[in-house]
């Protein structure tokens, strides 16, 4: 998982409601989340502002704990 996923989550918000915070469409940001989808500079800039994260930062993979 990416970190934008473990963040989003954390704060309680859906897709929508950071689509809303953020103005990237929320089908991107679940391409994204889906790694389907390069981010490009300006989704990372306004993801990580709408989350308080650095941009580059989101875009990590994570552990989620969860095993297969």
């Amino acid at each position: 998982m990416f970190r934008l996923t473990m963040e989003r989550q954390r704060r309680g918000l859906s897709q929508s409601a950071l689509s809303r915070l953020s103005g990237v469409h929320p089908s991107v940001i679940s391409q994204l989340e889906a790694g389907k989808v390069h981010p490009y500079s300006g989704w990372k800039r306004r993801l990580g502002e709408a989350l308080g994260v650095p941009g580059d930062e989101l875009f990590e993979r994570v552990d989620d704990g969860q095993t297969t």
